[in-house]
């Protein structure tokens, strides 16, 4: 298979540290750092990624900073949509609409809905134990430092959870959603969700033969593409693909609190 090797320009390099170094003493990103940086000896539980999978599938296509509709429901009334919750209602899809309706602010909730009920039944229809054994992967290699050859199980865990879980993947989780996913559960570090952000960041700060198109990511391969040029471009500079991540997400917003970046991611 051709593959393309990316140089970066001083100057490029440069943009990379300085958001980074700008970002540093957000509280957004020392919660990344400490979540998914450090060496740790990881365990999910079933509500935690139950948890990681809504927030990924609210924050897919609307805002999600410190005052946003989205990020005041997983602070406060995350535990309404619970697993254990879901469990005790008839028509999961129903109930999951009605409280988000209910929140206000939250767009698609018909369609969340939906995806919760299809993503439940395949999870407690015998789909946990599949899953465990793809996470496993990653969890064991959260216990060591960080090696740049981790992408490829990170990448291989996400096409799992967006392509081949219960077969076809989970229900509207697509490359974005399920780094997303696994991003929120500390398990990965090179890996990224790419949403406009970050795209509108690499378009301004990285002299590509190109622009980057937000719409070419529903595409997995383009979406490959450009997370090779952002994995390139953080090795050149010696940083993490998810403390870049957490410092362009957060140059958005001024106003993050400690406990704004606990309660969300």
């Amino acid at each position: 298979m051709a593959q393309v090797n990316w140089e970066f320009s001083k100057e490029e390099t440069s943009n990379v540290l300085r958001i980074v170094d700008k970002q540093g003493n957000n509280p957004f990103v020392k919660k990344r750092r400490d979540q998914n940086v450090v060496e740790a000896e990881i365990s999910i539980t079933a509500d935690q990624f139950w948890n990681a999978h809504l927030a990924a599938l609210l924050t897919s296509q609307q805002r999600s900073g410190p005052e946003s509709h989205v990020s005041q429901f997983l602070k406060e009334e995350i535990h309404s949509v619970s697993l254990d919750q879901c469990r005790d209602v008839k028509d999961i899809g129903e109930y999951v609409s009605e409280v988000l309706e209910e929140h206000g602010g939250i767009r698609y909730y018909n369609n969340i809905g939906e995806a919760c009920e299809r993503n439940f039944e395949r999870l407690d229809g015998g789909g946990w134990d599949e899953l465990w054994g793809e996470l496993e992967n990653l969890i064991e290699i959260r216990k060591r430092e960080p090696r740049d050859s981790d992408y490829v199980v990170e990448r291989e865990v996400a096409t799992y959870l967006s392509e081949g879980f219960a077969g076809e993947g989970f229900h509207r989780v697509g490359s974005k959603q399920a780094r997303n996913i696994l991003q929120i559960l500390g398990l990965t570090r090179f890996e990224i969700p790419l949403d406009s952000r970050i795209t509108k960041w690499l378009n301004t700060n990285l002299e590509l033969p190109y622009h980057v198109s937000g719409s070419g990511l529903s595409n997995s391969e383009y979406y490959h593409f450009i997370m090779d040029i952002v994995q390139d471009s953080c090795s050149t500079a010696d940083v993490l693909p998810c403390i870049f991540d957490a410092a362009v997400f957060s140059s958005y917003d001024t106003n993050w609190t400690q406990s704004d970046a606990d309660a969300i991611f």
